[in-house]
């Protein structure tokens, strides 16, 4: 269905060739070998589009980045929408309700007109996150207002790639660097996912300390929202007077992080299961059950997290049990190696191919958080079991994986100069007054 005719109104663009503390778009530059530094240039204009249909009433396209706990209705009431027809669609459309999936860092966007009603919705689903290397293309789920109601329909959408660099100074904490850095959220928690393991992300940072980041961005060939970030490739942490690297690098068929010697930096198990969460209540000898209200033990960890939040293997594994569980809810149960096991209840639902028998790698997606079963809230419950007791998963030792073979060396040692080349051209920009 066509667009009406547009009149352009009030959208904010800025474009700056560096900005915060220094980001530069990368494409096999080279140093900047003495050369003077550009001039930084700002450039910001208004502009704004709106919509004139046919009966006269008037309408505004713009777009809402998704944050943490957002709910479908809570991005349309800061776009300015209240329509209860549409949520209701939205909630049981079978299209509608399998593509809008909301995760924070998407960008939503609209067509609301005066009277507060959506016309158009447009939200990237899946594609290119799933296999970045690979994808051609990214799915886009489109819901239209028509004369006989909503619509709703997934549109296949060309990608663009590049590769971003950006270096930020911790002043208070990592996720408040990346965010005055400009470095999107997505980054953020696969930096702390990188090295949470060595670095303690809530005591052990200090002012001063500094972060640099390479990471590839993905972009729908026609939109103006935000290039979507899939993966760090290189990355540089400086904490303590202590430099931690880590270098993306591909083997069997499956990539992983390693440090500049070639050690892999894969964990056993991952320290957290959701990409975005909390502690809520720890492993424990004796809790007060928030439903029984009495003492007894608790055997795992609760990670708090809106609904909806991606749960993910902690380890390479079979999925043992994979339905519902008395007070557990929908829960999973993977088989690990040397007679461990990890559970995870109180799931909103399981990911596609999760069943009884299924092979998992670690990081996998396997379902998503939600409060079924005996939960008072939207949380995941996560236990590990080692021989058929339990332990508390924070505080199991999780040694690393094996480092590169003789022969692998050679291929990684290639793809390093590059990567390294780009983390210290970082430097040089910090030092030609880029910061």
């Amino acid at each position: 269905m066509p667009l009406p005719a547009r009149r352009l109104r009030r959208i904010s663009l800025a474009v700056a060739l560096v900005g915060g503390l220094g980001a530069v778009t990368a494409f096999g530059t080279d140093p900047l070998a003495g050369a003077a530094a550009p001039e930084v240039l700002t450039v910001t204009e208004s502009l704004a589009v709106s919509v004139t249909a046919a009966d006269g009433t008037e309408s505004f396209l713009q777009s809402e980045l998704v944050r943490r706990g957002d709910s479908l209705a809570i991005v349309l009431a800061r776009l300015g929408a209240n329509d209860t027809e549409f949520l209701r669609f939205a909630a049981t459309d079978p299209t509608a309700r399998r593509a809008l999936v909301l995760r924070p860092g998407r960008s939503l966007r609209a067509e609301v007109d005066s009277l507060g009603r959506v016309q158009r919705v447009a939200y990237r689903g899946t594609g290119f996150e799933d296999d970045p290397r690979s994808a051609q293309a990214a799915r886009r789920l489109v819901i239209r207002r028509g004369e006989a109601g909503f619509s709703a329909q997934e549109e296949s959408v060309p990608i663009e790639r590049s590769t971003e660099m950006r270096a930020a100074e911790i002043r208070t904490s990592l996720f408040a660097a990346t965010d005055g850095a400009g470095i999107p959220e997505s980054v953020a928690v696969q930096i702390a996912e990188i090295f949470g393991g060595d670095i303690d992300l809530q005591r052990d940072l200090r002012r001063g300390d500094r972060l640099r980041v390479v990471y590839d961005l993905l972009r729908e060939a026609d939109s103006l929202d935000a290039p979507v970030a899939t993966r760090v490739i290189a990355a540089e942490f400086v904490t303590g007077g202590k430099v931690h690297r880590a270098f993306w690098h591909e083997r069997h068929g499956k990539g992983e992080y390693f440090d500049a010697e070639g050690r892999s930096l894969k964990k056993a198990f991952l320290l957290n299961p959701l990409e975005f969460s909390r502690v809520s209540s720890g492993f424990s000898e004796a809790r007060l059950h928030p439903i029984m209200r009495d003492w007894r033990a608790h055997r795992g960890v609760d990670f708090s997290a809106p609904v909806g939040t991606r749960v993910r293997a902690a380890a390479d594994g079979v999925v043992e049990f994979a339905g519902q569980q008395r007070g557990y809810g929908n829960v999973i149960i993977i088989r690990h190696a040397n007679q461990k096991s990890t559970l995870y209840a109180h799931l909103q639902d399981f990911a596609a191919g999760i069943r009884t028998g299924a092979r998992v790698d670690q990081g996998d997606v396997i379902g998503a958080v939600g409060m079924s079963g005996w939960s008072t809230g939207p949380h995941l419950h996560y236990e590990l079991r080692i021989a058929g007791e339990h332990v508390d998963p924070l505080k199991v030792a999780r040694p690393e994986a094996r480092a590169l073979e003789p022969a692998e060396r050679a291929a990684f040692s290639a793809a390093l100069g590059p990567l390294r080349h780009r983390l210290a051209l970082l430097d040089s920009l910090r030092s030609a007054g880029f910061q």
